[in-house]
């Protein structure tokens, strides 16, 4: 339990540092973990996802509340063409849009999924 308060006490001073600075940080949460937190906007995070997705070679799994970012949906479409498998679930709320990143993945042949159950996102986590 001590070194889950430490982590999360980590955690949130290498988020006030970034806030304060404006820019990505790098953290350490255990020995040879690097975690790499980033803010938007002007933080760096659409890069940053971008590049994680490019180096991709063989899947992505992707669940997002609200989808709206036309850079990351084209990356997720590349990365399909080249054979990465790309699997997406996105909020009901992509139903409300007549053009909506989940209709966009769609039409590139990603398998897309719409979860009407929740009201919001979420996951179960075992600390």
């Amino acid at each position: 339990m001590k070194n889950k308060i430490i982590v999360v006490i980590l955690v949130l001073i290498a988020l006030m540092v970034a806030l304060q600075a404006g820019y990505a940080a790098d953290v350490i949460l255990q020995k040879n973990t690097l975690v790499k937190v980033y803010f938007s906007p002007k933080g760096g995070c659409t890069e940053a996802i971008i590049n994680e997705i490019n180096q991709a070679k063989s899947e992505i799994f992707v669940q997002a509340y609200s989808f709206t970012s036309a850079p990351i949906a084209k990356s997720l479409v590349d990365a399909h063409k080249r054979g990465v498998n790309v699997r997406v679930i996105l909020d009901k709320s992509q139903r409300k849009g007549k053009y909506t990143s989940a209709t966009f993945l769609y039409n590139a042949g990603i398998p897309t999924y719409i979860d009407s159950k929740h009201a919001i996102a979420q996951q179960n986590h075992d600390y």
